[in-house]
């Protein structure tokens, strides 16, 4: 056999096995390391010794195909240049086999794929030869891995030098060696030396997780891998302690419905034992209930599990139903099974609706778990086995669609979608009786319609319950995306196994079209375990006494305990040196940008767009940074709208292609060049992977301001974000706009550019308002304007923090101008109730007239409180300044607002300072009266009014407009709709107008900035406001006569109070059985008693309890320990009737738990989307 190890940049052959180099680091083989570790560590008793390799040949699963030199010919690397063996003989010309060749030389270890030049697997959904874990593995194999697992972080900086690496493999050799004994070798049935374990550090298994989920072929989401989050559990030993670590923490994973792919480790399996292992193929799987007449109800999958499990003692829920969630069941090593119901934050279904047939999905009766979690997988990890290693993550439409709800012996669900869509009609009649009589053409075209609806309702349904989901377009895009950015990089492209990667939609999906891609298996990977662990636990079960050790039924769930820590002396500081590592090899290539002309680049395989020798003052490139496809969806529209530009501007040059982000050459940053970035946030706010080299390197710039602002580059940035997910809204477009600045750049076009998914809804829509501030700005660039001259001369004056917190500033003040010219409309409040009272302590019901602008009952509004006229003259006094002048904030001039219309919606008058960085900033004449102090207690109108006193505004347009930026922003309050358009409004009689009205329930605060300084203006007073949706408006489609109980408290009535005008606006709605629980404070009755009373009158409500405020404490959760009570609550629950919560976070736990308590937790999971909540 001719292997190959590179020395010297070149591959030359070796001709023994006993001199093998397992990676392409020339540092130190087994061979030579085997001396020290004997040395070291004595032979434990009865263990013979036996050499690393005993035969020529490999065990079969290290085993590589020979390369023969009649197939060496002429390869490249990925930089172009040709590879070269030692002895001037060069790799295969053919592609193909080149690419595998590479792949050879790049992973040290390659486990079979069952295929053979005589027999192909690629089309079996299981090869017959997978690697499994739980298995006896020889020493040699697992040195071996153990070595190219440890070489892969050494090629990835892990180690900060050769001789840290040297010293860890030393010790991780010592330990195999030294846990190794005699035993039988699964593989080869033989008696033989087998491996012991090794400790891996948690950042050194993280690192494996991540690779792992990178290596394996059947996954189409593996560009997310370097977001794999780890949770060790690696100290938890006992089955009842794995049961109570997993469903604590699996509910930090799900995050709300944002999903954090994250995998839990529990101990390494052990010589000779089967490992920690559960039951379950998923966290939240589905039981499956055979019937007497051979149906099954449920999932068909689960049949047999849901039969071990009941035997096991679990008592399923009475009656039994088709979406049944089966408890989660697992045994750690040596110890019987534990079982644990899955608790309700995690039993929350998704309710697969249709916004065009919302009314045949509800009949279908068609749900799904919120997020897949993968329970029967495990982590093959540098030889370590991880048989228990749940993997959580989220799922693509089609997994769900086309599979979980589709298959034939799943739910098959298609026939009854069909139906209910009416597909079947016209097609159904003489001669045919059901879908099976119709001719086999006919039924491929119904179902795969029903198929087509059936996935876009899976993917609408998850949008709506604000839970992670991929669809398969998307899904694809980003894995052709991800491969060929690996292949450019590496030479050789990802394993890929076609059966799995491609989608069921076929040639729509560019995946489909990579059916060449290469299949091989490199290590570290994901395995399944070799035994099934509901018959391992048959087989273990004879030598247990169930009388002395019972099955351990886990009820009370005690809170996690602290993550695992490996401890390693040898390993001290290694964490840190990877960082320091991955940091200094970035910041060669852009930390020299002041001292002297860059060179280097970010990414060696990157283009330049700029030509070399080019005589064009500007040049503009794009780049993206992005987990998914959108951002780069935009950055294709914006560089067909640049190369438009282009065409009537001479002296510009635009990029050819887009590029992402961390393929930033160093060498563009220069004064004559543009970088436009579109930027998506990923996780929590976090930067996606194609972006993180760049903000390594810019965290290693001090941001100090000693950049020449004349010789910086430009930039803008479109943050491409959610403002849904308020506080991670635009995260990552924020880190790497300060990464810029801190390498000296220079803002254009406002800097920084919300974007809001939750408007824009296409690329085109996207890039538009951002290109109408671009276009005219490079347009100014390229013809050298002076405007543009004293904008940056304008944004670079002061310290590096007033600079820095001017340009977050300006970025907030534009996220208001997309608001207010967006989803804000204007409205008047008219009337108020009761009227305005300095000493009032209850709620006000506010009444805004909205002009023509309809809403939706039980929706919620947010409330834009303006300045008043009178205020912000004061304000425009103060500053000296012109209302009707546009404020200089180096944005476009059709853009930058008025001095008049910043102060009215965009700064609050009422309150101080934000930041007081640019007092220093000030001439020293004038700071020397001032009292720093002082400005900080006063509001904002307060403090101008005392700087224009004491003559320290300055005149500089510079500085005025960094006083301005730090003034604080106006925030928007948000309150739920206590109106129905379908009920006549008595406010309208009050007032002459014939508008649309909709009213608000307001709690009157001491100081509160709406409730007692806006409405205190007198009437009618202007504001914007905003229609935002509610879970609330779900009650809207349950039928008049469907049982309902409300538990609302204080302001938690408005939702109310539109629900009850909503039927009695409609007479059919006035035999509705509504149960009404009350938590109210006297001053706040007289504001819900005319509608109760009218509600009352009407017969909608079946029962009213109002609980006031009293000296005894009792809460209205309290009412439900009364057993008449329980009994109707009950009753009204088992009619199928829904629960409406609408009170503060403290109360909605309390009548949670109330409930729970008078219903069970297999009564609460039943509820499903009975049970809705606003918390306010």
């Amino acid at each position: 056999m001719l292997d190959m190890k590179r020395a010297g940049g070149a591959m030359e052959p070796m001709t023994s096995r006993k001199e093998l180099s397992l990676l392409i680091h020339p540092l130190v083989t087994v061979k030579e390391i085997r001396h020290s570790v004997q040395s070291s560590s004595k032979t434990p008793p009865g263990l013979k010794e036996v050499d690393l390799f005993p035969h020529d040949n490999p065990p079969a699963e290290l085993a590589t195909p020979p390369i023969s030199p009649a197939t060496l010919g002429e390869p490249t690397r990925p930089d172009g240049n040709a590879l070269a063996s030692a002895e001037g003989k060069t790799m295969s010309r053919c592609p193909v086999t080149r690419e595998f060749q590479q792949a050879r030389a790049h992973h040290s270890v390659l486990a079979s794929t069952g295929c053979s030049k005589d027999f192909c697997q690629a089309g079996r959904a299981v090869h017959t030869d997978e690697p499994r874990i739980g298995e006896n593995r020889a020493i040699e194999t697992v040195e071996k891995e153990a070595e190219g697992f440890l070489r892969e972080l050494l090629r990835e900086g892990f180690f900060e030098t050769d001789e840290v690496f040297t010293n860890r493999l030393t010790d991780v050799l010592a330990e195999i060696r030294g846990g190794a004994r005699g035993g039988t070798i699964r593989e080869s049935r033989r008696h033989g030396t087998v491996a012991g374990n090794w400790l891996q550090t948690s950042a050194e298994l993280e690192f494996g997780i991540r690779r792992s989920w990178r290596n394996a072929r059947k996954c189409i989401m593996r560009s997310h891998c370097e977001e794999l989050k780890l949770c060790d559990l690696r100290n938890v030993t006992s089955s009842a302690e794995m049961a109570n670590e997993l469903v604590q923490r699996m509910g930090e994973a799900f995050n709300g419905g944002n999903v954090l792919p994250t995998v839990f480790v529990f101990p390494p399996r052990k010589i000779d034992s089967r490992g920690p292992m559960i039951w379950n193929h998923q966290l939240l799987e589905f039981a499956g209930y055979e019937m007497e007449d051979g149906s099954v109800l449920g999932d068909p999958i689960s049949t047999a599990l849901t039969k071990a499990i009941i035997e096991l003692g679990w008592e399923p829920p009475s009656p039994r139903g088709k979406w049944d969630l089966l408890p989660l069941v697992v045994m750690a090593d040596n110890d019987v099974p534990a079982m644990v119901e899955i608790p309700p934050p995690l039993c929350k279904l998704v309710h697969i609706r249709h916004p065009r047939y919302n009314d045949q999905f509800a009949k279908l009766d068609l749900n799904w778990v919120a997020f897949p979690a993968l329970t029967r997988l495990g982590f093959d990890i540098g030889g370590v086995q991880y048989t228990a290693a749940p993997f959580a993550g989220w799922f693509m439409d089609a997994e769900i669609g086309v599979r979980d709800l589709a298959d034939t012996f799943r739910y098959n669900a298609l026939p009854d979608v069909a139906n209910a869509l009416g597909l079947l009609e016209g097609e159904i009649g003489s001669g045919t009786e059901s879908l099976e009589d119709l001719p086999e053409y006919e039924r491929l075209s119904i179902l795969s319609r029903a198929q087509t609806e059936l996935t876009y309702a899976v993917y609408w349904s998850y949008q709506q319950a604000k839970v992670s989901m991929s669809d398969s377009l998307t899904a694809s895009m980003k894995w052709c995306r991800y491969d060929d950015d690996f292949r450019a990089k590496n030479g050789f492209r990802l394993p890929a196994d076609p059966y799995w990667l491609a989608p069921p939609q076929g040639s729509i999906v560019p995946v489909w079209h990579k059916g060449g891609a290469p299949c091989y298996q490199p290590k570290p990977m994901i395995s399944k375990h070799v035994q099934d662990p509901v018959k391992a636990w048959e087989r273990e079960r004879p030598d247990w006494s169930i009388a002395t050790k019972s099955l351990q039924i886990v009820s009370n769930i005690p809170s996690p305990r602290p993550p695992f820590k490996a401890r390693s002396s040898s390993m001290e500081g290694v964490s840190f040196a990877w960082d320091k590592q991955h940091k200094r090899e970035v910041i060669d290539t852009l930390g020299q940008l002041r001292a002297r002309p860059p060179s280097n680049v970010l990414n060696e395989h990157a283009s330049n767009p700029r030509v070399p020798g080019c005589p064009c003052p500007m040049s503009v490139s794009v780049y993206f940074c992005s987990a998914g496809t959108f951002a780069e969806k935009i950055a294709a529209k914006l560089l067909i709208r640049l190369r438009d530009l282009a065409k009537s501007i001479s002296n510009v040059s635009v990029c050819t292609s887009i590029s992402p982000l961390d393929q930033l050459k160093a060498s563009v940053l220069t004064a004559d060049h543009l970088v436009l970035v579109i930027v998506s946030s990923t996780g929590q706010g976090e930067v996606p992977t194609n972006g993180v080299q760049f903000i390594k390197a810019s965290n290693e710039e001090s941001g100090d301001g000693t950049g020449i602002p004349d010789t910086s580059f430009r930039y803008a940035i479109y943050g491409n974000g959610d403002s849904r997910y308020s506080a991670t809204y635009n995260g990552a477009a924020v880190t790497v706009e300060r990464g810029f600045r801190r390498f000296g750049g220079l803002a254009i076009a406002g800097g920084l550019f919300h974007g809001d998914s939750a408007i824009y809804s296409t690329a085109l829509q996207a890039v538009s308002p951002w290109w109408e501030k671009l276009q005219p700005t490079i347009q100014d660039l390229a013809t050298d304007s002076p405007k543009l001259k004293r904008a940056h001369s304008d944004e670079v004056h002061g310290t590096a923090e007033s600079r820095g917190f001017r340009a977050e500033a300006k970025s907030r003040l534009q996220v208001r101008s997309q608001q207010l010219l967006g989803d804000f409309q204007s409205a008047r409040v008219v009337h108020i109730s009761p009227p305005l009272r300095e000493d009032y302590q209850g709620s006000y019901r506010v009444t805004l007239d909205i002009q023509d602008k309809t809403y939706e009952d039980l929706a919620c509004v947010q409330v834009l409180p303006l300045n008043s006229p009178a205020k912000v003259r004061r304000a425009l006094r103060a500053l000296g300044v012109n209302g009707s002048e546009r404020v200089s904030l180096d944005m476009l001039d059709t853009s930058n607002p008025s001095y008049s219309s910043l102060l009215t919606s965009y700064i609050d008058l009422e309150a101080p300072f934000q930041t007081l960085d640019w007092f220093n900033d000030l001439a020293p004449t004038s700071t020397a009266a001032l009292d720093q102090v002082k400005l900080k207690t006063l509001s904002s109108l307060d403090a101008l009014e005392y700087l224009n006193t004491s003559d320290s505004l300055p005149g500089a347009v510079a500085l005025l407009n960094t006083i301005i930026l730090a003034l604080p922003a106006l925030h928007p309050r948000t309150y739920s709709i206590a109106s129905s358009l379908f009920y006549p409004s008595t406010s309208r009689t009050a007032t002459p107008c014939t508008n649309n009205h909709l009213d608000v329930l307001v709690k009157a605060l001491p100081s509160g900035r709406f409730s007692r300084t806006f409405l205190s203006s007198p009437l009618p007073s202007t504001l914007r406001y905003k229609l935002l949706p509610s879970s609330a408006t779900s009650l809207l489609t349950i039928a008049p006569t469907t049982p309902l109980i409300i538990i609302a408290t204080g302001a938690g009535f408005a939702p109310v109070r539109s629900l009850l005008q909503r039927r009695l606006a409609n007479p059919h709605h006035h035999d509705s059985a509504i149960a009404l629980f009350l938590g109210l404070r006297p001053f706040d009755v007289p504001l819900v008693s005319d509608v109760l009373n009218e509600a009352a009158a009407a017969g909608l409500l079946s029962s009213l309890s109002i609980v006031g405020s009293n000296e005894e404490k009792v809460r209205v959760q309290d009412r439900f320990e009364e057993e008449a009570v329980r009994e109707r609550v009950r009753e009204l629950v088992e009619g199928g009737g829904w629960v409406f919560v609408c009170t503060g976070l403290k109360a909605a736990r309390g009548v949670r738990g109330a409930f729970e308590g008078v219903l069970g937790e297999e009564g609460m999971k039943r509820m499903g989307e009975r049970w809705v909540e606003e918390i306010f």
